[in-house]
């Protein structure tokens, strides 16, 4: 891996979530623009976005600057619940999101409107049935600039693995603004830091994070996983 591409990839590891805008927008084609009150929203799906998947970063590597990758993303708070690490370390590198409970908390979250072909695509990416669970949450989803309730179901990528919890409980992402975190909160470098710590062969952070990078470094991650399996709190459904 040449130094620029070893940049770039670090990059991405320690990047997740991504930035993302602070209101509502249409991504489009790559791009972004305000979304407007007229925007249409129906006969598209509703799916929570809880981690990198409200990004137009990672919109763009999922469904990529063609005619038809258009998505209204607008933005919620979620009761009763926290954005947290999952116990699993994605193929670029990163730890990902997943949702648990946590009474008191709301935790700011978006809701991506999707065709049926663009949940085929985001249900591919998140590796449903093998990384994740897709199901509807059981809380109100009002929309924060409209007030709209969501009538119908709102589905959410929830992992499978559980949330990691090395130290008995969660741990909150920081990226991820929420008001009563009851979590400990960590930023995704110092949580993979943590993990670094905990599962690594010594050497450095960044030289791990490389080494479970891609295909290539899937029985890698497979094994961390196994070890993490010790260390993890399901997502637990009432």
């Amino acid at each position: 891996m040449s130094e620029i591409d070893r940049s770039a990839a670090l990059d991405r590891a320690f990047g997740y979530p991504y930035a993302a805008p602070t209101h509502d927008y249409i991504f489009r084609s790559g791009t972004i623009e305000p979304l407007q009150d007229d925007a249409p929203l129906d006969g598209r799906t509703p799916v929570l976005a809880i981690g990198s998947n409200r990004a137009p970063e990672q919109l763009t590597r999922k469904f990529g600057t063609g005619s038809d990758a258009i998505i209204p993303v607008t933005w919620t708070t979620v009761a009763d619940h926290d954005v947290v690490y999952s116990a699993h370390i994605a193929g670029y590198g990163s730890l990902p999101a997943t949702i648990h409970r946590s009474p008191g908390t709301r935790v700011q979250a978006a809701v991506t409107w999707l065709t049926t072909a663009q949940v085929d695509r985001m249900h591919e990416t998140e590796r449903v049935g093998f990384a994740y669970d897709f199901f509807p949450l059981d809380v109100d989803i009002v929309l924060n600039r409209t007030g709209r309730r969501i009538e119908e179901p709102v589905g959410c990528y929830v992992s499978l693995g559980g949330a990691l919890a090395l130290d008995g409980e969660p741990v909150a992402l920081a990226e991820v603004p929420a008001e009563g975190r009851n979590f400990q909160e960590l930023g995704q470098r110092e949580k993979l830091g943590v993990v670094h710590a905990r599962f690594g062969a010594g050497g450095s952070l960044e030289e791990w994070v490389i080494d479970h990078l891609g295909d290539r470094a899937l029985p890698r991650r497979l094994a961390l996983y196994a070890r993490m399996r010790a260390h993890t709190l399901p997502y637990p459904k009432r």
